[in-house]
């Protein structure tokens, strides 16, 4: 099967591609809930700072989310559509995603934790499947 005469990526590849979508979403979401409690005015008591601009750290915050975690959207989606463009910016957020659940984890945030674990490891496993790494061989030359 194909779409616009590109074939579409094997399934580990899709998959994975619905994983970053999802943790996507969750990301992008936590930007809507940092600009919501800046509107409401909402008091962040473990933001440590007496400076005029600790008020911009929530949409700071959230517009950084915002550009990285709507890359990741954006390549996930061209990834699962059969585009040249997506892999690498979903491969990057799983590979961040591993130290940051061990933070979750020091932190106390096990469930939190186990959740951004286990789809970091499940996506990184159907990215680097071989089917997912050849047919992305094959289809975009090696590049």
């Amino acid at each position: 099967m194909t779409t616009s005469n590109r074939p579409l990526p094997p399934a580990p590849l899709r998959w994975a591609s619905i994983i970053a979508i999802l943790q996507s979403l969750v990301g992008l979401g936590y930007a809507g809930l940092l600009v919501y409690r800046e509107i409401i005015g909402a008091e962040d008591l473990t933001l440590v700072s007496e400076g005029d601009n600790a008020s911009w750290v929530g949409y700071g915050t959230a517009i950084f989310f915002a550009i990285i975690f709507g890359t990741v959207l954006t390549g996930a989606i061209m990834m699962m559509l059969g585009r040249r463009w997506g892999r690498g910016p979903v491969v990057m957020l799983n590979i961040m995603l591993l130290p940051i659940a061990y933070y979750m984890f020091s932190g106390g945030a096990v469930l939190v934790g186990t959740v951004t674990l286990v789809s970091a490891v499940l996506a990184l496993v159907m990215l680097f499947n071989p089917r997912s790494a050849a047919w992305s061989a094959a289809t975009h030359g090696g590049r």
